[in-house]
């Protein structure tokens, strides 16, 4: 991962939550080598250059909130620094204020910087934004203290850091969105073809305004008729995601609003016209809705197209934080309709929100997430950075015993990271409880996958960033407990316990252990992992379930381990150093 400073359609002339079962609407209130890393240097901090029109300083009618920065565990703030962040952003019904910790830059902060994960050079990374295909470039633009991050790749994982797409200017912050290439130059905005992004402003009330550029993303000029959309009183109304709609030849917005998403339609994405409104009554409603996206997905059972709306639930008791949902139906460019009233949840894990999916990727749709949950956004003991981006996952639909399903896939792409594997075919664990677990080997920039014989187990599990610290094990683990018909991600043992929130800086709602309904359909699991340096990654059975979790034992834990309750045996398998990409 580098830096560099700089600042088709019409789109391209040419507690426990279980992810698999459903909950009526009625009742959802609620080197070859696997040796230790050696600490990473840390990159260069990339000027920010903006190419906004008119940075201007905030007026005094947007509400403005300090920041502080404080020496998380250390019991002292750093004197004198202050972040005044401009975040109006309410993230929970309780519109908690977020706090910015400050841990101090150690070599352990440092050695949580991910490998082959995208991460800022500094500052607080969140929401992905504009995740778009232009000219041959992955774009992704991220939220980062109420501006827009922008990086690019060629593969979606070697990614250089350009610095500041959108900045603050007189309509207040550039809170999340999308981007679309207008090539057909629908908006009169970008002659010749270019990008076009859709955002949420904040002077004056959420609102939905645009930027263009025409020079590949490099410089950005704000629309001079901002807001194309401006706020009609609502306290929540922001995420734009828009995309072109081929059948009936109009760009389409979707947008959250509190308890529900709107949908908007136009021809030349300054002018909106009102559609229709979706979610008021299904789904999970136990805190605000955000970041919502909508698109088309084939199944693969019967090779029927349908459509797919996802979104992000804010952060709340009910799920232990914040989490994600998604619904299958069909739309029509102007109505979303659901095929049922399920609540899926999009990840099994604490650490998955705000997921986009790219635009104008023909004959795919990929997408990437913020690895953060609003329980703890900032407070984590990562230095002068804080957030990660998951790795990008190829989606497809599937039914799996009767019910439809939203599959992801790791994107092949990654497989240009992977070093000399280890062959674990064979590896057996018995009756491991309170015993010597099997040694898998070593890493914390590791891919694992492997098929695992259960039929004769009762419980089977991996140990992940496993190590002894002052007497005490540390470990992430990911198991099938056969018995109870769960699947379960476990960070209890996990190091780092309690983080900065509230209640004088202690919350114990880190190290969780989650839990999912999980019925293997024969006697073997498929478990396909991705370790960092501070994440893990899991794919159960090809993608139907997954799970997301942030990973923080001592940076000198590296064991990897299988245990079992009974016979568990390693069929086929192999664990995989990654090369890093910073």
């Amino acid at each position: 991962m580098t830096d560099e400073s700089h600042g088709a359609h019409p789109s391209q002339s040419h507690h426990s939550i279980d992810p698999a079962e459903s909950a009526d609407s009625a009742n959802s209130r609620e080197s070859e080598s696997t040796q230790p890393d050696a600490v990473p240097p840390e990159p260069q901090d990339a000027p920010d250059v903006t190419g906004s029109q008119d940075p201007q300083p905030q007026k005094a009618g947007l509400r403005r909130r300090t920041l502080l920065i404080g020496a998380a565990g250390y019991g002292a703030l750093i004197a004198g620094v202050t972040f005044l962040a401009l975040f109006s952003k309410s993230r929970c019904c309780k519109d908690p204020i977020p706090t910015f910790i400050d841990f101090e830059d150690s070599p352990a902060s440092a050695a949580y910087r991910p490998a082959y994960h995208y991460s800022p050079a500094k500052g607080n990374l969140a929401d992905p934004n504009g995740l778009v295909l232009h000219e041959g470039e992955y774009h992704l633009f991220h939220q980062q203290d109420g501006t827009w991050g922008h990086a690019v790749s060629m593969d979606m994982v070697h990614w250089k850091r350009l610095g500041t797409a959108l900045e603050h200017d007189s309509q207040g912050l550039a809170m999340s969105g999308s981007c679309v290439v207008d090539g057909a130059d629908t908006s009169s905005l970008v002659k010749g073809g270019g990008m076009v992004a859709v955002y949420t402003s904040t002077e004056g009330g959420e609102a939905q305004s645009l930027a263009y550029s025409t020079d590949r993303g490099r410089t950005w000029q704000r629309f001079s008729g901002n807001p194309v959309i401006p706020n009609d009183g609502r306290k929540d109304f922001r995420d734009p995601k828009v995309f072109w709609h081929e059948d009936s030849k109009a760009w389409v917005m979707i947008v959250s609003a509190g308890d529900h998403v709107s949908l908007y339609r136009s021809t030349d994405l300054k002018t909106w016209t009102h559609a229709s409104d979706f979610g008021q009554d299904i789904g999970s409603h136990a805190a605000v809705w955000e970041c919502p996206d909508l698109f088309p997905l084939t199944d693969t059972s019967d090779g029927r197209t349908r459509w797919v709306m996802t979104l992000s639930v804010g952060a709340n008791e009910e799920t232990a934080g914040s989490t994600a949902q998604y619904f299958i139906g069909d739309f029509d460019g102007s109505v979303f309709f659901p095929e049922d009233r399920e609540t899926r949840f999009t990840d099994a894990g604490q650490d998955f929100y705000a997921a986009q999916s790219f635009e104008h990727i023909e004959g795919r749709r990929v997408w990437m997430a913020w690895l953060g949950n609003w329980n703890y956004p900032y407070s984590l003991p990562t230095g002068d950075w804080r957030g990660e981006m998951s790795i990008p996952r190829e989606l497809s639909l599937t039914t799996l015993n009767g019910k439809r399903t939203l599959v992801q896939k790791p994107v092949p792409e990654l497989d240009a990271l992977r070093g000399k594997a280890t062959d674990l075919s064979g590896l057996t664990a018995i009756d491991t409880a309170g015993g010597a677990m099997t040694e898998l080997g070593k890493g914390r920039t590791v891919e694992i996958d492997l098929t695992l014989d259960i039929s004769k187990a009762s419980e089977a599990w991996l140990g992940l960033a496993r190590g002894e610290i002052d007497g005490k094990v540390q470990e992430v683990r990911v198991g099938v407990n056969v018995s109870a018909g769960t699947l379960y991600l476990d960070r209890t043992d996990g190091g780092l316990t309690q983080v900065d929130g509230k209640d004088e800086g202690i919350r114990t709602d880190f190290a969780l252990r989650r839990e999912v309904a999980y019925h293997p359909t024969g006697s073997t699991v498929r478990l396909h992992l991705y370790l960092d340096r501070s994440s893990l990654e899991v794919f159960v059975d090809d993608g139907a379930t997954v799970g997301s979790l942030l990973v923080f034992t001592d940076p000198s834990c590296q064991e990897i381990v299988l245990g079992a309750t009974g016979t568990a045996t390693i069929t086929s398998g192999s664990l995989t150093p990654l090369s890093a990409v910073l």
